[in-house]
C-alpha cells in the first residue's frame, strides 16, 4: 500500500491517517507527486494554481477528517488547503504573504472559498492580513460568507475598524452574525452605534435587518442620541417580526431592560 509522503511538520498525524484511510491509491499517488512538485518548484505560484485547478476532477473520495478544523469542509477544500500549506512550509513569512496574495488573485471562486476558510490553518501569523481585508470587500456572497462566518482568522487578526466593517457588511448581506466567531468578545462602542443606526435606517425604509443584529448592540455603549431611541426601535421590531421578537426578548432579559419594551 502506498503511503503519503507529507512531512508531519506540515500535517498532523491524525490528518495523515484519515487521508490514508479515505483516499484511494490513485489519489494518494497524485498527492505525493504534487508534494514533490510543489516543494521543488522554481515557479511555486503557477504550479500551485495548476494543481489546485484539477483537484475537483482528480479527487472523488469523500473525506471526513477527525481534525475538528476540517470537520465541515468538502474534499476539494481540504486538498486545496493542504496544497497551500505544503508550499508555504518552504517559504519565509514575507514570501508566504506574497504567495497567498498571488493565489487569491489567480484562484476561481471555489479555490478562493477554500483559501478563505483555511486561513487560520495556512496563515496563523497573519502574514496575508492585508490581502484578507481586501478580500472582505468582495461582492460574492459565497466568498464573503466563507470569510465572515465561523472563521477564527477574523476574530484573531482583524483590527477593530475592519472587524466592525465586516460585521456591518454581514448584516447588509442578510447574514446571521451569531455565526461570526467570538463576536461578543469583539464588541465595541463604535460597532454598537453603527449597528443601531443601521437598524433605524432599515425601519425607516420599511425593511427588517437580520434579527441577530441585537447581538452587536451594547445598550450601555449607545451614544446619547441613540439611547433616546432604543425603546422606540426595540418596540418597533418586537412588533414587526417573530425572529426579532425572540431575539429582543432575550436582549431585554440579558441586559435587564424590562422598561425598554412594550409587550
Amino acid at each position: 500500500m502506498i503511503r503519503l509522503n507529507i512531512p508531519h511538520t506540515i500535517i498532523a498525524v491524525n490528518i495523515e491517517e484519515d487521508l490514508c484511510k479515505q483516499l484511494n491509491q490513485m489519489e494518494i499517488v497524485w498527492l505525493n507527486d504534487a508534494v514533490i512538485l510543489l516543494t521543488t518548484s522554481q515557479d511555486k505560484i503557477n504550479d500551485l494554481l495548476d494543481v489546485s485547478a484539477v483537484v475537483n476532477r482528480t479527487f472523488t473520495s469523500h473525506l471526513q477528517l477527525s481534525n475538528t478544523f476540517f470537520s465541515t469542509y468538502n474534499t476539494a477544500e481540504i486538498i486545496r488547503i493542504l496544497l497551500i500549506k505544503i508550499v508555504l512550509n518552504v517559504l519565509t513569512h514575507t514570501e508566504q504573504g506574497h504567495l497567498l496574495k498571488q493565489y487569491y488573485r489567480g484562484a476561481d471562486e471555489s479555490e478562493k472559498i477554500a483559501w478563505l476558510k483555511g486561513l487560520l490553518y495556512v496563515d496563523e501569523h497573519g502574514v496575508a492580513l492585508n490581502t484578507v481585508i481586501n478580500a472582505s470587500r468582495c461582492n460574492s456572497l459565497n466568498e464573503f460568507s466563507a470569510l465572515a462566518l465561523n472563521n477564527d482568522y477574523v476574530a484573531q487578526h482583524f483590527p477593530e475598524l475592519n472587524f466592525n466593517q465586516l460585521v456591518l457588511k454581514s448584516l447588509f448581506m442578510g447574514l446571521d452574525i451569531s455565526c461570526i466567531s467570538t463576536l461578543s468578545s469583539r464588541l465595541n462602542a463604535r460597532l454598537t452605534n453603527m449597528c443601531f443606526s443601521y437598524a433605524i435606517e432599515q425601519a425607516l425604509a420599511n425593511r427588517i435587518p437580520p434579527a441577530s443584529i441585537w447581538l452587536a448592540i451594547l445598550p450601555n455603549e449607545l451614544n446619547d442620541e441613540n439611547s433616546l431611541l432604543v425603546t422606540q426601535y426595540l418596540s418597533h421590531f418586537y412588533q414587526q417580526d417573530d425572529n426579532h421578537k425572540q431575539k429582543i426578548a432575550w436582549y431585554v432579559d440579558h441586559y435587564q431592560l424590562k422598561n425598554k419594551i412594550i409587550s
